[in-house]
């Protein structure tokens, strides 16, 4: 099966999700209580889709670009493929063929397979029912798999695609994966095509918590509530940020938003820590993409300014960079900030941040024109310091 997507009419997402495990190799992958992206549902093939699975592989596109190894399916014969060999993949580690399925409304979208699956790699193919095309789901779906593969223990996620078929090759290149080689190849439908090979190298899952000399840096949890308030309602340090002080309302809301905020590969696209000295929450620093195909991000920082002077916001801002470079192999990182805002412009240039742009006037914050720094490092020139 080869990747399946095109930016069509959307009339109703879909979902399915149900708990399981998969075993590649020897690594069993535990049951999850439910998908983790929000708006996309995974779970292994089910007899409840086989009439959906029928009729997308009716589709045009499915047929032309999905290269699925049958050459007719019914509802009847999608479900002895599902007791059958789909089961037996399962039970094996040698196939998983997955449902995506809408979150909400779970209902069918479209199918992801794992297959040729050897100790470290596997190749993922996916197709999109054509009542399901142009909400993003081959995206997700592609990211499912990535995560899927990597908590089954294995390194290297591959796919094939025609060269014709554009949209898939837009789907692999903003889910990671790069393009590796151009070459004809045999298809699981038995064709011999010129295709595009993608790769994508699936790295572990940051480790929590970061420790630097002196401190901690971790992900939010629901016991932040109170101490974020006490910060960030202060009009000293809301002052050269976007945001008015925060309310109670808005520290509950943000919260939110930051317990999601744990991986920038993730759905959300970015990771909000906690700075900890001693046990003691002193601020945080976030980093996020802001081009995920071209792997570039944002940086931005908060320190309560009782723990000021003393060095702990660069030795967070440096820990945060280096895990941006190394760990998630970004081409450069930026970090904006109110031009009157001198004690972060310092530390930005203290960590290797190099000035790029001063705009004048170019951002209406609380009542006032305001100008912008922009500062920058490359990765290029992380790797020489």
């Amino acid at each position: 099966m080869f990747p399946v997507a095109h930016p069509t009419s959307l009339t109703k997402h879909a979902s399915v999700s149900y708990p399981f495990y998969v075993r590649f190799s020897a690594c069993w992958m535990p049951p999850p209580s439910r998908s983790p992206l929000r708006t996309l549902a995974y779970a292994p093939l089910s007899e409840l889709d086989a009439d959906a699975y029928a009729a997308g592989t009716k589709d045009e596109a499915v047929r032309r670009f999905g290269h699925l190894p049958e050459s007719d399916y019914t509802p009847e014969s999608v479900r002895w493929m599902i007791r059958d060999e789909v089961a037996e993949g399962l039970s094996s580690g040698t196939l998983a063929v997955l449902a995506l399925a809408d979150a909400e409304t779970d209902r069918f979208v479209g199918s992801l397979v794992l297959f040729d699956v050897s100790s470290e790699a596997a190749e993922v193919g996916f197709w999109i029912h054509p009542d399901a095309r142009g909400a993003g789901h081959a995206r997700r779906g592609l990211e499912l798999a990535s995560r899927f593969a990597r908590n089954s223990g294995l390194r290297t996620l591959t796919a094939r695609t025609l060269l014709e078929n554009k949209a898939s090759q837009r789907c692999l290149t903003n889910a990671g994966f790069r393009e590796v080689e151009r070459a004809v190849g045999t298809t699981p439908a038995g064709q011999c095509e010129e295709l595009f090979h993608y790769r994508r190298d699936l790295k572990p899952t940051a480790q929590w918590p970061l420790a630097t000399e002196r401190l901690r840096l971790r992900p939010h949890n629901a016991d932040d509530a109170e101490w974020l308030h006490e910060l960030y309602s202060r009009p000293d340090v809301a002052r050269y940020l976007l945001d008015e002080p925060w309310t109670a309302e808005v520290t509950h809301d943000k919260l939110t938003e930051r317990l999601a905020k744990t991986d920038i590969d993730g759905e959300t696209g970015a990771l909000a820590l906690v700075i900890e000295h001693d046990g003691v929450p002193i601020g945080d620093v976030a980093l996020w993409l802001t081009d995920h195909e071209h792997r570039q991000g944002e940086i931005g920082w908060v320190l309560d300014p009782a723990h000021g002077g003393q060095g702990f916001a660069s030795e967070a801002v440096r820990a945060v960079l280096a895990l941006g470079f190394d760990h998630y192999r970004l081409h450069r990182i930026t970090a904006q900030m109110d031009a009157r805002n001198s004690a972060s412009a310092a530390l930005a240039r203290r960590v290797g941040l190099r000035l790029e742009a001063h705009h004048v006037q170019d951002w209406f914050s609380k009542g006032e024109w305001t100008d912008t720094l922009i500062f920058a490092r490359l990765t290029s020139e992380n790797i020489r310091r």
